[in-house]
């Protein structure tokens, strides 16, 4: 999912913040960020959420805990925590950072990791304009999201695009799997390890990357998403389009 998310991110048709909000960890600064960061890191959602312990009450002043991820401040991250055990100080902040997310300038995707369970971050999906699930075409996985769609089903609002992103690396076809879960497939991606590398661990990109199979179906997921949102908003969405998920743009997953 993280791998998605920061390709959906970099390739996105607008400024766009990527909020980390795994309870389980982060992805993006120790894989490819990790020779990327010219500046400090700063304390990210951890940070955040001591601030909401100490006030309660008052603002969160997100802006202060983002860091760039390209130079021309096109694309900015909020890191996740770093240890899982941190993921119990984050309920709290929840609700107060889905009120920061709606109310940010600009396009929001938010990877929520595996969802489901009792630390799922409910609120942001309550937040969310798009909700998008990965998972792989598999017995397992597709057995696996059908209970927690029928959760997401009951979190989003009517207006609320709610879809598959499949990761062509299994047996079924995009329409066994509509069929089965009664949820739209948004994109399919490919299975590219050597072009997935470059994302979820910095990876030297080939020559090709740029016109990969990859890229070209994460620009077309984006693409999708960015308009989907803007349709919900025309049609009366409680929040202004936030990168297609969670109102942050919410992307989730049904496998580790």
């Amino acid at each position: 999912m993280s791998t998605t998310a920061l390709g959906l991110s970099l390739l996105w048709p607008g400024r766009v913040l990527l909020a980390e909000c795994d309870p389980m960890g982060r992805r993006v600064l120790p894989g490819f960020m990790a020779d990327r960061m010219r500046e400090s890191a700063g304390p990210g959602l951890l940070g955040l959420a001591m601030a909401v312990e100490v006030g309660q009450e008052a603002a969160i002043p997100l802006k202060e805990y983002v860091v760039p991820i390209v130079d021309d401040g096109h694309v900015e991250l909020l890191h996740g925590v770093r240890d899982p055990r941190h993921g119990t100080r984050l309920a709290p902040v929840w609700r107060r950072l889905a009120e920061a997310l709606t109310a940010w300038d600009g396009d929001v995707i938010a990877d929520l990791g595996r969802v489901g369970g009792a630390d799922t971050p409910t609120e942001l999906l309550k937040a969310a304009d798009a909700v998008v699930m990965i998972l792989k075409p598999t017995l397992a996985q597709v057995d696996a999201a059908n209970p927690r769609l029928d959760t997401l089903k009951g979190l989003v609002g009517e207006h609320v695009t709610l879809g598959l992103g499949l990761i062509v690396d299994g047996p079924y076809r995009a329409a066994e799997v509509e069929r089965a879960l009664d949820v739209p497939v948004l994109a399919e991606l490919p299975s590219s390890p050597v072009d997935a590398r470059v994302l979820s661990d910095g990876a030297r990109p080939r020559l090709t990357f740029r016109t990969s199979l990859l890229v070209r179906s994460l620009e077309h997921l984006g693409r999708r998403l960015h308009t989907a949102v803007g349709s919900s908003d025309s049609m009366g969405s409680s929040a202004r389009s936030r990168a297609a998920r969670s109102k942050p743009l919410a992307e989730a997953g049904a496998h580790e």
